[in-house]
Formats: structure tokens, sequence, C-alpha cells
């Protein structure tokens, strides 16, 4: 019987498994756990055969013979086959091979003794892998048995009686295993059974010094001896018809297999020739190596034949097993189609009747709900309209009943403590998921709606975070199987708790699309709505009490205004103030603005400005973060809800369209278009013309006619009229058009558009660039050849609304081609960065003491983000303090008291006069601002110069809520004294508990956890700012004091919290977003950078060979400031060779020396031996000459003279090459060279072919080797002038103008070492070299900036402890770990996390040789088994207090 049938029911739980290990079966375990020796290849059921009925039944209505079980309940039976012949394992053979060479061919001792360095250093290492390989090492070159290794006087160790025998040397090819014997000189190949026979020899104890388990694997059973039969539920067949099935591969593969085999048998019986019987055990291991794997190289293949699926390719890959088990298919679920629904709210999702009778809950009988539950098991399975009903009772006893099947009134009986699994309700909570889940967004809790069709209907917010639209999109719905189930999604994972994301703390849903438009019609000052729209508008308002507001204008008839229906639905304790996207900030500081673009919102009520995208976006700090911070999720949810409702009526009461009409410009317009195409299409022949005539200046390092000079420039020309042209298009477009509407809400479009609709499409680029020459020198055959003109590269001068040329509609397809093509290949290169991420990040959490740790332990972070505080509570908030001259912060904190007429307006008599007289007063609040000036200062110097920073607590928007709340009066004064707040600052401050604790290190810990928000509360919350700035009195103070406690405690990390895959969501999801260029041009004259996905695949890889390495040399302030000296460190560290300066180099055969027959150089030529500087051997000298003309302007760019490049040749050729050269102020700069041939005769005759030939060699090697100056891998140095900011205490920041270098080609150290070079800030984009030159912390920090400028090229911004995670998994352990399996699949991780990576069948096989045990710590493996895993809330369990149970009282249960 099946193990499940032969207990009674119990409802105690059952218990877990606590670790796995893996290992070989030997051939006696295969047998004791078969229950049929197979015999027959004959597929049918029969005894004996593949089919046996013991193996399992594949029929419905047959048993198993085994366990008696039907085919949904028998888990199959494995059986055997004994195998004629042993059979190499094919995935064990490098394993066999390994060991092997270890042992001795004849007597199987181990071949090393233990005076062997190596052999010693083999005993001290624990992993068993890393151990056999170095035993390896250890016996690789020893010949005898005996083990001589000839630094030692006892070769043979003690214990070790080798037989002396001369060892072969041992190889792989394919399936074969060669031994090449020395002497006498042959290969031979050794067969299973005599490497069986060798491997049986091994003790024990030599086993286990080869780093093997002997109570799991002796090494004779790695080499097949007994093939396991998988049962029938491992190969299911498919029945095509009622007589007929199809066989799986692997199948048919036995069948191959037996009938080899008992060939095999047959053959030996019969006494055939060895020849003959070696064939056919070659036959059969090649079946039984394609039975496992057939993608195994060097294997045969059938031409036309599929390969089969073999068991490794069963686990390997996407589609494998291993894969399959991580969670693909599960119960509980649907998926459909996704439609739109406005009309319900974010957290709410429709779902089909026809779904919601089919999905079940079980819900525990109890006395509150047995009414329910038996009305419920009435309606039955097919319940009435309108009704849902149940499908299932199961007793306490474990008996499930079938409603549909139920023949007794009785059985419907329902007593407490059974459950019923009944259909799914209005309000059951279900998760919605959309794949990819991209981030954890992608799934999220939602409440049943039960509605007609066949759709789920969900609102149009959720599908940003869902990355979701209509167009066919369907989603999958789970529906939870427990009450604990149901609480967690109700508590972490409904929508409006998923509002703000951890990516980057800010919202990820808002206003869009009809709603985010009728706001900015609604809100317009102009906006007037009647009493019968209103009055239906407050129908749709769900908190609406019976009471209609004031209308604004009471006669001739009352009407409301737009904003009045935005009151009803902002929360009351919202105040906010803020812009419309068209505000001109040029405008005064007043908060009534001419075109009401000044958003005010006090106490939920907005008094002016016109809401847009501006106000209801995803930005940080905007109003739907506000509501959902400051009033809580399920504030949010109504907001965001009602706001949907209210404005689409009105909307739709409203109308809006828009037509052709909105597109068409007026008269003036048009011209305008027209005149500035023209201007800018003449402005490009004049460059054209410029460039063809050699007048156009060109820039460093390019030419007249390239991309980086003429097409810049052209560029640049025709981008500058587009911008014209959407400027225009933003003036001339009335407020009453209702394309501008939209663009200005933010609801669809920009102007950009609306300029292509109405102006013209402007430039069509390809890669960047304008559209390139696809035939002979023209674009397309329309144009003639070399036309560089505006029309046939690209620019389009008409406009979607006047309708494009054939050539036009042409290049605009192109640049289109190439969005579609780039956001596929992104898709498929980010999806496996993303997975990797995912798996090398997974298993970290934070942990009860603070702490983020993964699976194994290992400490990743002392303190999560090192502040301890979660990324969705996390605000940017600006350091007021840092910005400050010092004027204006001696202004802002400093108290006046030694001015005789200070009587400042915003205190009382008292404290005056006690600030006037008090020493022990004054010191205080000198204390204070002198703390100030001490932040400030640690802040520009050492922390950051940007005084807008992530931190948690909003405390401008608090103390904003305060002064409305308790109604401050900003006329009088407070009435708190100074010292009052400073001591409840110093209070607050040491109540902010991050790191508890009073030891040292504690300490410390909570001190830099604090020291950022501390010194923006000491800032904020100064006493001169509380009393003259904010007004607060000391009721709202304290209110403030408060709230800023418990927000600071709620903002802190929840132990259990997976960051480790939040990280990776974070950082993996905006990949899908950043660009797939390659190289960006910085500018002209500037070195190529790798970004986006190309460069974030070389970080997470660590690649050694990187696109683009480059340094960021700064220098040292004196060398900085002008360019002649920056100049002088670029032509030190630029590595310049000989062919740099180049111009032609010539072998000429010149017999003279004393003279030339090229008449150029005669003049120097005579003149130098006119006045040699030595004597020099006339007869040595060869005929042929090398002859190399200089470039003078690379000469005195590099700052070279001709004396030094000739002493530098005569350095490196000592003698053997005569060196004469011209001055450096000849016309033409040129080095003459022959050879010297010292050790000839006089009179004897050179041999002048061998002369020319090595000429040329020497002149080759010269001009690519001979460096001239310079640091060797820097191949060009760029200056650039950057603005630097610089602290000064009395100014604040300030611009400086400074020059530093950026180099192509890395040598970190040698630049470093450069007298000019400040080492401390001079930066590579090479992990690599970092680590090597400044260790670990370096490319910590270097990884951090590296990530960054990835991210922020793009625009995207990724909240700082994602990104430290991120770089501290990669370097926690001392070194760079890559994000590779190489990485991923440590050997300290438990086997089932590595192969559920990659490489999963080596991984597999390597688990097995080494008996590794999975202690099941990680994510995976838990999965895989069904588990749950140790992570979120499941690292923590609830048990009863007995104590408190001993004393409780029973209380009477209704009934």
């Amino acid at each position: 019987m099946d193990i499940r049938f032969s207990f009674p029911y119990s409802p105690a739980e059952t218990a877990k498994v606590r670790a796995l290990r893996f290992q070989i079966l030997s051939p006696d375990d295969i047998r004791r756990m078969s229950v049929v020796e197979i015999e027959h290849g004959i597929e049918n059921p029969k005894v004996g055969g593949l089919s046996d009925p013991r193996l399992g039944t594949v029929h419905k209505n047959i048993d198993c013979d085994t366990c008696g079980a039907d085919m949904d309940h028998c888990p199959g039976h494995f059986g055997h086959l004994e195998l004629a012949k042993p059979v190499f394992h094919v995935g064990l053979l490098n394993t066999v091979l390994a060991v092997m060479r270890c042992v001795c061919f004849n007597c199987s001792k181990i071949l090393s003794g233990q005076n062997n360095k190596e052999f010693k250093q083999a005993l001290k290492i624990t992993n068993p892998k890393s151990r056999l390989e170095m035993m390896v090492n250890a016996c690789k070159n020893k010949s005898f048995c005996e083990g001589d290794d000839g630094d030692f006087e006892d070769p043979i160790r003690e214990g070790h009686d080798g037989c002396g025998a001369r060892q072969p040397k041992l190889t792989i090819n394919g399936m074969k295993m060669i031994a090449e014997h020395k002497i006498p000189r042959k290969k031979e190949i050794l067969s299973a059974e005599k490497v069986l026979d060798i491997l049986k020899g091994i003790s024990d104890e030599d086993c286990q010094l080869l780093g093997l388990n002997t109570q799991y694997v002796r090494p004779e059973w790695m080499i097949l001896q007994v093939l396991p039969i998988p049962p029938p539920s491992v190969r299911p067949s498919v029945m095509i018809d009622a007589s007929s099935r199809i066989e799986d591969d692997l199948t048919h593969q036995l069948v191959r297999i037996i009938r080899s085999n008992k060939n095999l048998k047959s053959h030996e019986s019969n006494g055939s020739p060895a020849r003959v019987i070696s064939k056919f055990a070659q036959l059969l291991e090649f079946h039984i190596a394609t039975y496992f794997d057939s993608a195994l190289p060097g294997l045969p293949r059938a031409a036309k034949k599929r390969p089969i699926k073999s068991i490794c390719s069963r686990h390997k890959e996407d589609d494998g097993q291993i894969r399959g088990m991580l969670g693909k298919r599960v119960d509980f679920s649907a998926r459909t189609l996704i439609t739109p629904d406005p009309n319900i709210n974010i957290d709410e999702v429709g779902v089909p009747r026809s779904i919601a009778l089919n999905l079940t809950y079980p819900e525990t009988v109890t006395p509150y709900n047995i009414t329910r539950l038996k009305e419920l098991v009435e309606y039955g399975p097919d319940p009435p309209p309108g009704k849902t009903g149940a499908k299932y009772i199961i007793r306490d006893n474990g008996q499930r009943l079938d409603l549909r099947y139920l023949e007794k009134s009785s059985d419907l009986h329902l007593e407490i403590g059974y459950k019923v699994e009944r259909h799914l309700e209005d309000g059951d909570l279900v998760l919605l998921n959309r794949r990819p889940s991209l981030h954890k967004m992608s799934i999220m809790g939602h409440k049943i709606k039960i509605l007609p069709y066949s759709t789920f209907r969900l609102n149009m917010l959720v599908t940003k975070p869902y990355n979701v639209n209509f167009d066919g999109d369907e989603m999958d719905m789970h529906v939870p199987q427990s009450f604990e189930t149901r609480t967690e999604v109700l508590e972490l994972m409904m929508v409006p708790k998923c509002i703000v994301s951890p990516q980057s703390n800010r919202p990820v849903m808002d206003i869009v699309q009809d709603t985010l438009l009728g706001c900015r019609k609604i809100t317009k000052r102009d906006t007037f709505i009647t009493k019968d729209v209103f009055m239906n508008i407050l129908m749709w308002w769900e908190d609406f009490d019976g009471k209609v507001p004031a209308p604004a204008i009471l006669k001739p008839e009352p009407l409301w205004t737009g904003k009045q229906v935005l009151n009803l639905i902002i929360p009351k304790q919202i105040n906010l103030t803020g812009y419309s996207s068209w505000h001109d900030h040029m405008e005064s500081g007043s908060s009534i603005s001419p075109g009401d673009t000044v958003v005010r919102i006090e106490k939920g009520e907005l008094l002016t400005g016109t809401l847009c995208k501006e106000t209801l976006g995803t930005f940080t700090g905007r109003l739907v973060h506000a509501i959902w911070v400051d009033v809580g999720p399920d504030a949010s949810r109504k907001f965001l809800g009602h706001i949907q409702w209210l404005v689409n009526y009105w909307l739709l009461q409203n109308s809006f369209s828009i037509g052709i009409g909105d597109t068409i410009a007026d008269a003036s317009t048009m011209e305008f278009f027209n005149r500035n195409i023209s201007e800018a299409k003449k402005k490009v022949k004049y460059l054209i013309r410029d460039a063809q005539e050699q007048k156009l200046e060109a820039k460093p390092g390019s030419t007249m006619m390239d991309t980086h000079t003429l097409e810049k420039k052209v560029i640049d020309v025709l981008i500058q009229a587009h911008e014209d042209a959407i400027e225009k298009v933003k003036m001339s477009l009335s407020e009453s058009n209702n394309l501008k509407a939209m663009v200005t809400a933010g609801s669809k479009g920009s102007f950009i558009n609306i300029s292509q609709m109405t102006a013209c499409l402007g430039q069509q680029n390809v890669e960047g660039k304008r559209i390139p020459f696809g035939f002979t020198d023209r674009t397309l055959p329309h144009f003639v050849k070399d036309d560089y003109g505006t029309e046939s590269r690209g620019f389009v001068e008409n406009s979607y609304l006047h309708g494009l040329s054939p050539q036009d509609f042409f290049f605009h397809a192109m640049g289109s081609r190439e969005g579609f093509i780039d956001n596929a290949v992104r898709v498929y290169e980010t999806g496996y960065i993303q997975r990797q991420l995912v798996k090398a990040l997974e298993d970290i959490m934070v942990k009860y003491d603070g702490t983020v740790r993964n699976s194994l332990g290992d400490v990743i972070q002392f303190l999560y983000g090192e502040d301890g505080m979660d990324a969705v509570w996390i605000e940017t908030q600006n350091l007021d303090s840092l910005k400050m001259k010092k004027s204006d912060f001696n202004r802002t904190f400093r108290y006046e008291f030694d001015n005789e007429n200070w009587n400042p307006s915003y205190m009382l008599e008292g404290p005056i006069e006690e600030l006037k007289t008090s020493i022990e007063l004054r010191t205080a609040l000198e204390a204070e601002v002198l703390k100030l000036a001490c932040d400030r200062c640690q802040l520009a110097t050492e922390i950051t110069c940007n005084s807008s920073l992530p931190l948690p607590v909003n405390l401008k928007r608090l103390i904003r809520n305060a002064q409305k709340a308790f109604k401050i009066d900003f006329q009088k004064p407070s009435d708190m004294h100074p010292l009052e707040i400073l001591e409840a600052v110093d209070r607050l401050q040491e109540r902010l508990k991050v790191v508890p604790g009073n030891d040292l290190v504690s300490q410390e810990a909570q001190k830099n956890a604090t020291l950022l928000f501390n010194i923006l509360l000491r800032s904020t919350l100064a006493s001169k700012r509380i009393l003259q700035e904010y007004r607060l009195s000391r009721e709202a103070f304290e209110w403030v004091v408060g709230e800023i406690e418990s927000r600071f405690q709620q903002s802190l990390v929840t132990a259990g919290e997976m960051t480790g895959c939040v990280a990776a969501q974070s950082i993996g999801d905006l990949a899908t977003k950043l660009t797939l260029e390659t190289f960006h041009y910085v500018g002209l004259g500037a070195k190529n950078v790798t970004l986006g996905v190309p460069r974030l695949r070389e970080i997470i890889k660590t690649a050694r060979r990187i696109q683009t390495p480059s340094l960021s040399v700064h220098l040292n302030p004196g060398s900085g400031v002008t360019s002649e000296n920056v100049k002088r460190v670029q032509c030190d560290l630029e590595h310049t060779t000989l062919r740099r300066v180049t111009h032609t180099a010539e072998v000429w055969y010149d017999p003279e020396p004393m003279s030339t027959i090229i008449e150029e150089d005669v003049d120097f030529v005579k003149s130098h031996f006119e006045t040699p500087d030595e004597e020099v051997a006339l007869e040595g000298i060869s005929p042929w000459l090398l002859r190399i003309e200089l470039d003078r302007e690379m000469m005195v760019d590099k700052k070279l003279s001709m004396a030094g490049i000739a002493e530098k040749i005569n350095l490196m050729f000592n003698g053997d090459l005569e060196c004469i050269f011209n001055d450096d102020t000849a016309e033409k700069l040129v080095l003459r060279f022959r050879i010297m041939n010292n050790e000839a005769h006089p009179g004897e005759i050179q041999d002048g072919s061998a002369d020319s030939v090595f000429l040329k060699i020497i002149g080759s090697n010269m001009l690519s080797e001979m460096t001239l100056r310079g640091i060797p891998g820097i191949n060009k140095v760029f200056m650039k002038a950057i603005d630097v900011q610089k602290f000064n205490e009395e100014d604040g920041f300030q611009n400086h103008k400074e020059w530093m270098l950026e180099t192509e080609g890395v040598n970190l150290l040698a630049v470093m070492c450069h007298e000019h070079v400040d080492a401390a800030r001079t930066t590579s984009n090479h992990l690599i070299e970092i680590i090597k030159v400044l260790g670990i912390e370096a490319v910590r920090r270097a990884l951090l900036d590296e990530l960054r400028a990835v991210m922020s090229f793009d625009g995207f911004y990724v909240n700082y402890r994602h990104l430290a995670l991120l770089c501290d998994t990669m370097t926690y352990r001392g070194h760079l770990m890559a994000i590779t399996r190489n990485g991923v699949d440590r050997n300290d991780a438990g086997p089932m996390m590595r192969f559920s990576f990659e490489e999963t069948v080596n991984v597999l096989h390597d688990a097995t040789v080494y008996a590794e045990t999975d202690h099941l710590r990680g994510i995976r493996e838990n999965n895989m088994l069904g588990l749950l895993a140790p992570f979120g809330t499941g690292q923590c369990a609830l048990y009863p207090n007995q104590d408190m149970l001993k004393n409780s009282n029973e209380l009477q249960l209704p009934s």
C-alpha cells in the first residue's frame, strides 16, 4: 500500500525534512530497492518487461501490483537491469579518471607519499572536491607506485608498501579511457571491467584521503554494473486512442539498452570473438550514455532524427524539472484576459462568476459562521443566480464529501471544526500576478468583486506596477488557502500597502489618462458646476453624509467650483504647496499667480492652483505620496478611487475630444515654421561648403568631413531648428486647444508630438547619428552622391498633417525600426541579468539583531543601508544649513542678545529678559549654534555637497501640519522657552534608537546610523527657527516631537524583510529601461564610455577585459590651475610610440653612406659627416637605409625633440644601428638608420638583400614598440574643464573651474605615482585593477559609483541601500565575487541552491560523488521540497504561553 494510505488520518502536523543528502547507490542497494528485474524490452504490460505491473500502473482501471494504489496515488517503483558487462557512467567519467590518476594501476594504493608537500597540503583541505584535485596534482608526476619524491630521504610513506609498478599516463577520448605506457611504448584502451577491478582494490582509508565518504560513496560504484529502471510515472506514455499509446523517449532508449544487453550476453555465452564482444559492449555503452545525456560532444547523431529527451536534458535549462519545481504550475489559480473598469477601486478585482464558482476557500466551521456556511452547503456546487455555494465538506476525521454526489441529506450536517470548501465571495482576498514578475509590486493582494462576463476587471491605476495594458494581456489569480496566508496578504500585499515602492522611495501608482485630464480641467478657475451635476457627483462619493457643501456662487443660480469637488476627497490632514507643470518660475513669490499655477492645499482644501501630473504624479513628496505617508494606505486607496469616480463623471458631463483642427497652426505660425526650416537648411549648406573648402575648424583628432566635426555642427543646427518649432508650438496654441490640454495635464503626449503633427518631424536618427549612406555614397538612390544635405540625411521637414514623402516615410521607418529592435534585445539581455541578481541576493534578509545576513549566516551588512531604515519611508529632504552663507546661517540660527536694542517679536518678555541676563542660558544657546556650525562643516567636508538627501520623517511637512492643526498665529510670539526646545530635541535624539545597547560598539554604530538624521533634526528644530520661523506653540511642538519619534520607529526596517530580493528587483527592473548603447561619445575630443546594459553586464560580471577602460585623473591643486601645466602632465601620461609621431617610413637602397641619393637629405647628411660626433667605420655600414619622416605637429604636441628620439634609439640598439637626424627647426624632420655590421672584414661584400629584410623588421618593431614617453596602457589622454564645488565657511559652496584628465586605457598605479596627480581623487572604471592597487574597500566604493553612473545617465534613481547591498554582497568575502555561475554557485552554499541556478547536471554529479548534504537553509531548497522557507514571516513561529493558559477562563460560545 502507498504510505499515505497505510496510516489512519491524524490532524497532527507531519514531520518536516531537515536535510537532504546526495549519494551514489551501490549495485546491492539498487537490487534491494528494485521490485523487479527487467528482462524484456517489450513495451506492453508483461512480467519482467518495461511495463511490468509491479513498476506501477499506467491504466486508470488497474491498480499497482506493488502498493495496491491506483494511477493517481501510486508513486511508481524502480526496477533494475543486470548489465552483461560493467559500463562507464558518462557523468562520472572525469571523477573516475581523477581517482585512477591518484592510485596505482597495479595495486590500487595511493601513489604519493606522506612526505610530498602537495600531499600534506591536500590533507589540510576540507572541501572534498578541492582535496581530490590537489591529490591529482600530487600524484600526476609519479612514474612508479612507490612514489619517489626526489626531495626526501625516505620516498616511501609510512605504511605504503608499494608494488613498484610503472604507471601509465591516463587520458579520456570520448567515452574511452586510454592508458599510455612508456615501456613498452603502447596505448591501451581500458575497459570498464579493468577499471572496476582497480577501483575495488582501493581501501576505505585511501578513499577518505581522496575526499570520498565511504559510508555513502565507493569508487567502484561509479561504474555501472546494475542499471536502475525508472517506473512508468517517470516516463509516461501518451494515449492516442482506445487501443494505442505513444511511449516516452526514455522507454524507447531503454528498449535499445535491453536489446543491446541481451545481444552482448548471448555473444558472451556463445563464445564469440573478443572484437565482436567489444563491439557490442561499445554499443551498449553508447546507448546508456545517450540515455543519460544525448547532447554529449563526440557522440554520433543521426542526421535527420531529433536527439532524444535524455535524463540530463529533462533537468537542465529553463524548461527542465529543476526550474519547474521552483514554481510554475499551482492549484487554486485562474488565468484570463484583463479589461479596464474605472468603477471598481484600486484594491478590487472583478472576477468572472464562472471562475468564482470553480475556485474554493476552505473555511473552518465556528459558532460565528456556521449559519452562513450551512446556507452555502445547501446551495451546493450549482448555486442560484447571484448566490455562491460550496463544493466540499471536510470532516474532522479527514473524510472529504463531494457535494455533487451526496445521496443523503444528513451528509450536509455541519459541526464545529469541520471545513467547508466554499466558492469565492465578494470581499475574499486573492493575489493577482502578471508575469514577468520584475518587482514585488508584480504580485499584489486584491478584494474580489464577482461580475458577469469572462474577464478580470482591473482599475487603470494599478496597470503601472503590473506593467500591463489592455491589448490582450492576461493575468494570474491565486487564492490563499489558509487564514495565515490571508492575513499576510491583508497586512503586507494589498494594493494600498504597495503604492510606495522601495525601489526609489516614491509612489508607483498615480492618476492617469482621463482622470488626470479631468483634474486639469475641473480645477481651472473658470470651471463651475451646476446643482444637478454636483448632486450626481456627490452620489459617487462613498463618504457622503448628507451634508452638501455651500456653493461658491448663490445667484442667479447656485454654482460650485471644480476645486470644491477635490476638497471633498482630499484628507483633511494634508497641507501641501507645489506648482503646475507650466508655472513660470520667474513670477514673484506670491501664493496667488496670474495663471493659477501655484498649488496650495491647506487642511485638505485646494485653495489655489490647477492640478496636473506635477502634483498628482509619482514624484516624491507630491499629493499621493503625502497622503500615503501622513494619513495611511487606506486613505490613499480612498483618494485614488474617489478622484476617478468623481472627476470621470464630471468629465463625462463636460465632454472632451480632440480633432484634426487641434493640430492646425495659424498662418503666422506656419510662416515661422517655413522660415525657420529654410534658415536651418541654409546654415547646413554653408557648413558643408566650408568643410569642403577646408574652412571649417577641425576639432582635435578629427578631419573635416567626419562625424565629430561637420556632423556635430549640422546636428546642432537641425536640433535647434526643431526646438524653435516646439517653442513656437507652445506659444501659439491657445488654452482651449485640446491637444495642449492633454500635454499640460500630463495625461498623454508631449509638445514634441504636437510639433511633429503641426510643424515638422525633424531629424531621423539611427544609432544616434543622421541616416548613414546605405548605398554607395548616398542614403537612397533618389539622391546624388556625396550629398550631406538635410533632406538626403534624414531631416523630415514635413509634418504628419501635411503628409510624408516616400523618402520621409522610409527614413522615419528606419528610426522606428531601431526602437523596436532595441526593445526586443533589451528584454532578452536584461531578463538574464535580473535572474542573476535575484539568484545572488535572494536569501539575504534582515535578522532580529538588525544585521543583514544570507542563509549561511554570513554578515553582509551590520545595519541595513547603514541606517536601518525601510526604503518606503524615505523622502528627499533639504539640509538648509549646508548651502547657507555664514551671514544667512547666523541670521537663521544665532540669537542677537549682544545687541542692546534686541527685542524680538517672536518671543515672550520673560525669556527675552532671561536671555539678556543669564550667562548659562547664553552658553547653552551658543553651544547649539556651535554644534550646528560643526554639523555644517562636517557635511560639507566629509559627507556631501548635495543639500537634498533621502531621509526618513519629513520634518518640514510635519511642522506645516502642526501649524495648521494647532492654528498657529504668525503675528503672536511663541509661548516656548529656547532652553525648553534645546532639552526636548536632545531627549528626542536619545530616544531615536536604531542600535540598542550601551557597549562602545553599539554606541558607535548608533551614532553612525543616526548621524545624518540628527543633523537634519538639529538644523530643522533649532530653537530660533521654532520660535521665529515656525512660531510653534508648546502644544504644537510637543505634538511634532511625538510624531517624529513614532514615525522614526515606524521607518525602521522590519526583521525578516527580504532585502536581497528587493534590491535585486529594484536594480533588475530598471535594467529593462536602460539604454542599449555600447558607446556614447561624450563630446568632441573626449573619451568613449560604455553605458547602459553593456556596462551593467560588465560590472556584475566583474569583467577582466572591459570595452572602454578609463581613468579619471585629478591633479594636485597647483597643477590643475593652468592649461599649460595640465598639457604637460597630459604629455607625461599619454603613451607615445614612434609610430604615433611618424609621418612616413621608407626603406631605400642608398649605397653611399657619406652622401645620399635623396635630394631633400643631401645637406644635413653632408654636414653630419663633415663634423662627425665620433669615428664611424664606413666599411661596416649597410647600403640599405631606413628613412623615417616625423610629423612636426605631433612632435610639438607631445613635446619631443629629434635628439631625444635619437638617444632612445641608440640606447635601444646599443650601437648596432647608425642613426643620423636633422635639426628640430628643419623643414622636414628626418631620421636615417643604417645597420652597422661591426664584424664585417674590410673588402668583404655585404649581402644587401638580407639587410633590407632585416631593416624592414627593425623598422616595424621600432615603430610599434619603442616608447618615446608616457605610461604603458594609457593610449590617449583628454583634457577636460570641470566645475568643482569648494566649501568656504564664509561663503558656503562656490564653483571653481578645474582641469582634469580622462584617459583611454588604464594603468592606475603608474598614474597615481606621477608627482602632479592627486592620488586621492583619481579613479578607474576597471574594477579588477582597483582591487589590485587599492584593495577591497576601494573597489566597493568604485562599484557603487559605477552602478550609480549607469543608472543616472538614463535619468533613473535607485535608493542607495539597494546598490549598497549588491556591492556588499560582491565584496563581503574580501575578494570580488561576480554575479555569475562562478560567483553565485559558491561551494559553501548547498548543492540544491547551486544546481537550481546553472550547470544543473554537473553540480548534481559532484554532489553525489562527494556525498554532499543540503541543510535546506535557502529559499530554493525549501521551495523545491514544498516547505515553508525560514524567511520573512516563515522565520518565526508562534507558541502559546502555557502558564497563561493554566489561569484562563472558559467562555461560553454562542450556540
